[in-house]
């Protein structure tokens, strides 16, 4: 494999773009599980050169490059867009040598990384940080370089700065991890402890970002505090920056808001519910198990920013229960026959007013557990109940329609006899849907 010719490896690269991209995806994936050289092969050649290039030297911040539009933000330090911005710079005027550099060692996938680049990682840092440093005495010059790299301050390019210099560090400090960790043991703290210590004291800025390295791979990021319940203090001894620990709980509290700006507005279809209940869930998730690692004082600063976020969930989930009750009533109303019928007719399946229905009932019976904790859970259950009971009571009203009936008015009761069990098995009513359909069923047939 090492003796592929460029032509070759250009023809390999041409038949993964024809390709969609889960079939990319699973073929990369079964390599890697039986010939990692080969993966990385692949991987390489599902790459522009130039976009090789830049991964290979951002390698570091891989875990904290996620897109911030959809990632939660401790997960998104070092977005996509200023990582490439980033890139041209280097590439074009700050270290042009570490550009071609990157590109040579990018190109040999038979090595995977190793830290071959940190010394250029470190170089390309020291310049951009004296870089910012110096702009501060020249702000014509400081917006030059904001609009050409497309940033409204340089906090983000700061942070990617500070990670880069601290790579060789954090990449001793991490060796040997899971890359996934379930629970936070006492040996995993004393563990997790050490490689702090040892971090913060070649580098503080290392030691800093080991914890944010850390929290990436925690599949709970909060319990990232447990650690700092369990290794906060050894005798008299901080060993914890209280500035990292601040730092760590602001993270989870943008975390927080994160998520809380995912069910801001109230869903209109499946999709968007499916989304919004994700994002209550994890809020609730975030939430209360930061009170539950380290029980947060109401009347700290995370305490009430706590208190803060669920204020906000509250209304926002007021607001859906608003919506749900005004886009069920048309839905919900009596029967109708003759002319009340056509001047006044029903959303049926289809219509845009309908869908909606669907997609907040959904939404309503796939948040039950999670909106106590967003301090409305008793108004929740209370909507849902109603919204069960008056769907029940129209089904009575629609069969009797049917049984009494007949033709075009026959019709139109048992199709929205179909929609009100849709409804009800949106809401969580399998069996009363199912029950009123073999009504329905008996009612058409008698």
């Amino acid at each position: 494999m090492t003796s592929l010719t460029p032509a070759k490896i250009e023809r390999l690269r041409t038949l993964l773009r024809t390709l969609p991209g889960p079939v990319a995806d699973r073929l990369t994936l079964a390599a890697g599980e039986g010939d990692p050289l080969l993966a990385r092969l692949l991987s390489f050649c599902r790459l522009d050169p130039e976009e090789a290039a830049r991964t290979r030297f951002f390698a570091p911040l891989a875990p904290l490059s996620g897109d911030p539009a959809d990632t939660r933000p401790s997960l998104a330090y070092a977005p996509p867009a200023v990582l490439e911005a980033l890139w041209r710079w280097i590439d074009e005027t700050l270290d042009r040598e570490a550009a071609e550099t990157a590109r040579r060692a990018a190109a040999r996938f038979e090595t995977s990384e190793s830290g071959e680049l940190d010394c250029l990682r470190v170089r390309v840092a020291e310049r951009i940080l004296a870089e910012l440093d110096r702009l501060d005495e020249d702000p014509k010059a400081e917006k030059r370089l904001r609009q050409f790299l497309g940033v409204r301050d340089f906090k983000a390019v700061r942070d990617i700065a500070v990670i880069l210099r601290a790579a060789p560090v954090l990449r001793r400090a991490l060796d040997g991890l899971p890359s996934a960790i379930e629970e936070i043991s006492d040996a995993v703290s004393a563990d997790l402890r050490d490689r702090y210590e040892r971090a913060a004291e070649e580098d503080p800025d290392a030691g800093a970002w080991f914890l944010y390295f850390v929290m990436a791979r925690l599949t709970k990021p909060w319990r990232i505090l447990r650690t700092f319940e369990r290794i906060g203090k050894r005798g008299d001894d901080l060993l914890l920056s209280r500035t990292d620990m601040a730092g760590i709980g602001d993270a989870l509290l943008l975390d927080a808001e994160h998520h809380l700006s995912g069910f801001e507005k109230s869903p209109a279809s499946p999709a968007e519910a499916r989304a919004a209940a994700a994002a209550l869930a994890e809020f609730a998730t975030v939430t209360v198990g930061m009170t539950r690692e380290i029980g947060i004082r109401k009347d700290g600063a995370w305490g009430q920013k706590l208190v803060a976020l669920r204020t906000r969930a509250a209304a926002q989930m007021e607001r859906i229960h608003a919506r749900a009750r005004k886009v069920f009533d048309p839905v919900l109303a009596p029967p109708r026959a003759g002319r009340a019928a056509r001047l006044n007719p029903v959303p049926a399946s289809g219509m845009a007013e309908f869908e909606e229905a669907v997609a907040l009932a959904l939404f309503l019976k796939a948040t039950a557990a999670d909106a106590s904790r967003a301090a409305v859970g008793g108004a929740h259950q209370e909507l849902l109940n109603d919204l069960k009971t008056e769907l029940d009571e129209l089904g009575g009203h629609l069969l009797r329609q049917l049984r009494d009936e007949d033709g075009e008015h026959a019709e139109a009761a048992r199709t929205r006899l179909e929609d009100v069990a849709r409804l009800l098995t949106a809401l969580g009513e399998t069996d009363s849907a199912n029950i009123l359909l073999r009504r329905t069923a008996a009612a058409k047939a008698a």
